[in-house]
């Protein structure tokens, strides 16, 4: 069976949605970030800097504005489109994907919850264990779901995801007494927290906030140009150890909308070793500009059976899926 590979470029073709108020949502690319989180026009970055420096530079000089603003603009998008094309039950190039690939995993550099929310409205993902690890749940008051219930389909966060709460240490002992210490030895535990959009998810609930509670800026990667030291965090590194098993399980990787830009070889060299050490060894780009990271790929990875297909990936669905 495939495994996917998802990047920006895989919303696109999400559309937008105008609120009765006039606001326009979509889903934002690298052209939109810039005046978004930083109020600068894409011509007005300072020269030889890029939107992973700028993010840097507000890291640097403890600014969360910027990552603030995206996971708000985000969360929106997911609100207002995601859950729009959920709610609406028609054929898009996205369903037309799930009915074609049922049981198909998805790993993705994106930190929305595009796939999540239009899977579970298929009933193909769970949030208790969609995510690819374990992850702690709320209902609605009176709902119960199977004892047996699974996920078809499986979307890892490799950057992290704004709907899912982590901790990597355990409070041991009485808080109230002033007994209490933190054991940073204790395993990764995740908590589905998908704020303001629990409307989306129904019938689940956020899980209650408390000590262990991250603001969604703070549960993902920032887009800065160097990832290596983030990557090596407790909860980065269970993803990836779940995602190296898929890849190397499936053997053949669709990357959909994702440049495989040189800002992220951290992010992408263990997923493609795992592919490298799989059976089939197979790579498929789909994406406009997909030609453009085929030569680069080639070089480092001369074992992989590399193919481009230069669409958007409406385009692609519109072929039946033809790889």
């Amino acid at each position: 069976m495939v495994l996917f590979l998802i990047g920006a470029g895989f919303n696109i073709d999400a559309g937008s949605h105008r609120t009765s108020r006039g606001h326009k949502f979509r889903y934002p690319l690298i052209n939109d970030v810039a005046r978004l989180c930083f109020d600068l026009e894409l011509s007005n970055i300072p020269h030889g800097r890029s939107i992973e420096d700028l993010f840097a530079d507000a890291q640097d000089a403890s600014n969360s504005e910027p990552m603030r603003r995206l996971t708000d603009i985000l969360m929106d998008a997911d609100h207002y489109i995601a859950g729009s094309l959920a709610q609406s039950g028609g054929s898009t190039c996205y369903s037309q994907l799930f009915d074609r690939f049922v049981g198909s995993n998805y790993l993705t550099f994106n930190y929305d919850s595009l796939l999540e929310i239009l899977l579970l409205r298929k009933k193909q993902w769970f949030p208790d264990d969609g995510f690819g690890v374990p992850a702690q749940t709320s209902l609605q008051f009176g709902v119960t779901v199977p004892a047996d219930q699974k996920s078809a389909s499986k979307v890892l966060h490799l950057h992290g995801s704004l709907c899912l709460n982590f901790t990597e240490f355990d409070m041991l002992g009485n808080p109230t007494d002033d007994t209490a210490w933190l054991d940073p030895s204790a395993p990764t535990r995740f908590m589905f927290d998908p704020g303001c959009l629990n409307e989306d998810f129904w019938p689940y609930l956020r899980v209650a906030p408390s000590l262990h509670y991250q603001p969604a800026s703070n549960r993902v990667i920032a887009p800065v140009p160097n990832k290596g030291s983030l990557l090596t965090q407790k909860f980065s590194e269970a993803i990836y150890e779940k995602a190296r098993a898929l890849t190397e399980g499936s053997g053949t990787l669709i990357s959909i909308g994702y440049s495989f830009n040189s800002h992220d070889r951290e992010s992408y060299d263990p997923i493609l070793r795992a592919l490298d050490a799989s059976q089939n060894r197979r790579l498929v780009l789909i994406s406009p500009d997909a030609g453009d990271s085929v030569q680069r790929i080639n070089a480092c990875f001369p074992g992989l059976n590399v193919s481009a297909i230069a669409t958007t990936f409406k385009e692609w669905a519109s072929t039946g899926f033809s790889y």
